[in-house]
């Protein structure tokens, strides 16, 4: 298992989508709202919060877990289907459901790179408050991390090829973005947009990183929703998912 995880790992990052979409992009949008002065200040736009202390760590985090669940995470796994990989090792004493396994551990651990990074470059470049609530961060990185990577199970078990996988996850992702607030505050949002927003994983996930960082504890809401899509979707994948 573990030459197996560090074969994939090796594949998986010559592939640039990763370190661009995953890592670059998230970090790269928290510098570029970060650096202003402004964001160093209370903005009316977000009920009079601080950005830097609240919305930039969650939407940096947000961008990279829901990237690797809908995009990453998937398109490997159909490409493999597809090329007859998984068929192949089907014959020989390697599992098919062991790259499952693999390819979950390795975007767990470019998630928690994601994680490092953030804390890193918003600590010593922005001036970023460390996070308040350790232990309820913790339990939201899990929840967030398995609920929106058994979504993408569900793609890849889906989706015929690769460019399938890739379509089915922009349009899982991109309307996420909104109902999350990261396409537009959820403050400014009408009521009825900004509940929907509410019960939808990457929602849910944003919303309880914002209160685990500045101190405050998440919504039994927001921990139930990611609960019940990890089960949903991981049971609905695991019962569907072709190996050819």
């Amino acid at each position: 298992m573990r030459a197996l995880a560090i074969m994939e790992a090796r594949l998986y990052l010559r592939d640039p989508m990763v370190l661009s979409f995953a890592l670059a992009l998230p970090l790269v949008l928290m510098l570029v709202f970060g650096l202003p002065e402004e964001s160093s200040r209370p903005s009316a736009d977000i009920g009079g919060q601080i950005p830097l202390e609240t919305v930039l760590p969650s939407l940096a985090l947000s961008l990279s877990f829901g990237m690797l669940g809908a995009y990453m995470l998937p398109a490997f796994l159909t490409e493999y289907r597809v090329r007859g990989v998984l068929r192949r090792l089907s014959t020989t004493p390697v599992s098919p459901l062991a790259v499952l396994v693999a390819h979950l551990a390795i975007n767990l651990a470019v998630a928690a790179v994601a994680v490092a990074l953030v804390l890193v470059l918003g600590g010593a470049v922005l001036g970023m408050p460390m996070p308040e609530n350790i232990p309820a961060l913790a339990l939201v990185l899990v929840l967030g991390a398995t609920s929106l990577f058994s979504l993408g199970l569900l793609i890849a078990a889906v989706a015929r090829d690769a460019p399938a996988a890739y379509v089915l996850g922009a349009l899982f992702f991109f309307p996420s973005l909104f109902f999350a607030g990261i396409w537009l505050q959820k403050e400014q949002m009408p009521s009825t947009l900004s509940r929907i927003g509410d019960f939808t994983p990457l929602g849910a996930f944003r919303e309880s990183l914002e209160a685990a960082w500045t101190g405050g504890s998440p919504e039994l809401l927001a921990l139930v929703v990611m609960a019940v899509v990890t089960v949903i979707a991981g049971g609905t994948a695991a019962r569907t998912f072709r190996w050819e």
